[in-house]
């Protein structure tokens, strides 16, 4: 399905560092799991997790359900991870390292993921502005198949 790298670059403990920084800014405390989250969704890039995958994957040491659920659950509210439905309806999550915009697209196949920041989004927002909303967050998700699934598929 996808290869994971057991070791992390300084890159990925920097983005793993930044993320446990916005997760105490949103008033949430720094657990182990959540640290082991982190390197866990960094290291499966691009591919976004389902919480099967993440409850069976060696690097988060089989955490049982509902502490999943619940940290997924809290960092989505916060805006630490992005949600992305694959094919069957099943949720997969990723890091969300941006804030404002996005375009997310995403393979449907092997779940790859892609975040893109374009410079349609915001005027698109501004739709929505105009009809008096306010504290707009958009996220766009486009589904279709990577290059290598694609070519697999033909």
């Amino acid at each position: 399905m996808f290869s994971m790298q057991t070791v992390r670059s300084p890159s990925s403990k920097t983005r793993c560092r930044k993320a446990l920084d916005r997760l105490v800014e949103a008033g949430l405390r720094r657990t182990d799991f959540r640290r082991k989250l982190f390197a866990l969704l960094v290291e499966s890039e691009p591919y976004a997790l389902s919480v099967e995958e993440i409850r069976n994957h060696p690097l988060a040491e089989r955490p049982d359900a509902v502490t999943v659920y619940r940290n997924v659950e809290a960092l989505m509210r916060i805006g630490l991870l992005d949600c992305v439905t694959d094919e069957k309806g099943r949720s997969r999550y990723r890091l969300n390292e941006t804030q404002g915009p996005q375009l997310k697209i995403a393979c449907r196949d092997c779940h790859a993921t892609l975040v893109h920041s374009s410079p349609m989004l915001p005027e698109l927002e501004s739709v929505a502005r105009a009809l008096g909303y306010t504290g707009l967050n958009s996220r766009w998700e486009i589904t279709g198949y990577c290059e290598d699934c694609a070519e697999k598929r033909s």
